[in-house]
């Protein structure tokens, strides 16, 4: 291990390495989270030291600071079917509204960005629409933008009738969701 410092094994109970089911577990060491962080007492000391100027650390905000700076959003994602013998699951990423809708459009302050999971149960139909149309739900809503609240309520209510009254999607097919809608800074 790095650092010097070994990790301590837990006793067994049984003589065994493998006759307890603590003996299998992985060791608790306290260190092991403190061991990667420096306080800022060492840094600073460490950069006087070495003649180097490391300058001040504040609370200031990015507004403060530069009223220009707008962030950019990235993402990445992974699916894992595990022991499923298909994917029911669907996610989206759309790490700029205003490219994803083609168009800037006043409502939607930049930048913008969303980001869902969807868990599906019972077959891919209801997952399915749900990607594909809740942002389109959530920006056609009448409360968009001025009551995100309740243009996200509306949103869900919409889509959870729209896929009960579809004839062409499974009824026994369902989704959880869990969305994220950025706005500006």
């Amino acid at each position: 291990m790095s650092g010097g410092v070994e990790p301590e094994t837990p006793p067994s109970s049984g003589g065994s390495a493998t006759g307890s089911p603590m003996a299998r577990k992985p060791p608790r060491h306290q260190l092991t989270a403190i061991r990667h962080c420096a306080s800022s007492a060492r840094i600073a000391a460490a950069s006087t030291d070495l003649g180097l100027d490391s300058g001040t650390l504040s609370l200031i905000s990015p507004a403060d600071i530069r009223p220009s700076f707008l962030p950019v959003f990235r993402s990445g994602s992974c699916a894992n079917i595990g022991p499923k013998s298909y994917m029911e699951d669907e996610h989206v990423c759309i790490d700029s509204l205003i490219e994803h809708l083609g168009m800037p459009t006043p409502a939607i302050p930049a930048p913008g960005a969303f980001y869902g999971v969807f868990d599906g149960h019972g077959g891919t139909d209801a997952v399915c629409f749900v990607r594909k149309n809740l942002l389109k739900f959530i920006i056609e809503d009448g409360h968009f933008p001025n009551s995100m609240e309740k243009a996200i309520r509306s949103a869900f209510v919409k889509a959870d009738h729209a896929i009960a009254d579809s004839h062409s999607l499974d009824r026994n097919s369902g989704t959880t969701a869990l969305t994220a809608l950025i706005f500006g800074r």
